[in-house]
């Protein structure tokens, strides 16, 4: 006969926080940006991207160009195509400086280029992929994560009483 452990309080767990839901989040960001401007919609930035700029070899032009590309990627398998003009009108740069830029992001290995044509074979604006990014991003995040962890472990030892005050006990003669 099995043992009914459903009332049995167990004293050693810690509850979590459940992860929050898709219809928690836009309520949040309602919160922090107000119902009116998410109306308009959003991207998603992973701070690993923002903390992460100058590991990645980008100035500011290129990191608000690669923010407005992730502002066009809407489906994990369509990348985006927004055009050079479009980019640079809403940067507020020339056209020239957006191509020097989208040079410098491929160089980096951050997106890829890719020349799309429409029906009647004529160029159209580039597709940029930005898998090379992601994967650029993932040991930058996986360090942040790290020296995070790294720093509450730190901070949890610092609030131990008498730890700062501890020298280690010598050893009998």
């Amino acid at each position: 006969m099995a043992k009914d452990t459903s009332k049995e309080k167990t004293t050693n767990v810690v509850p979590l926080k459940p992860a929050g839901t898709l219809a928690e989040n836009p309520k949040v960001l309602n919160q922090k940006w107000g119902k009116e401007t998410m109306a308009a919609n959003y991207a998603v930035i992973p701070s690993a991207l923002i903390r992460g700029q100058a590991r990645l070899g980008i100035n500011a032009t290129e990191f608000a160009l690669l923010v407005h590309l992730i502002d066009h990627w809407w489906k994990p398998g369509e990348m985006p195509w927004p055009s050079k003009k479009t980019l640079a009108e809403r940067l507020r740069v020339g056209e020239k400086t957006v191509q020097r830029a989208m040079a410098h992001l491929e160089e980096e290995g951050l997106i890829q280029r890719k020349k799309r044509f429409n029906k009647t074979g004529a160029r159209t604006s580039n597709e940029y992929d930005l898998a090379p990014l992601v994967e650029r991003l993932k040991p930058i995040a996986k360090d942040l994560v790290a020296a995070s962890n790294d720093a509450k472990a730190i901070k949890k030892k610092a609030q131990r009483p008498g730890l700062k005050n501890r020298t280690p006990k010598k050893a009998a003669s």
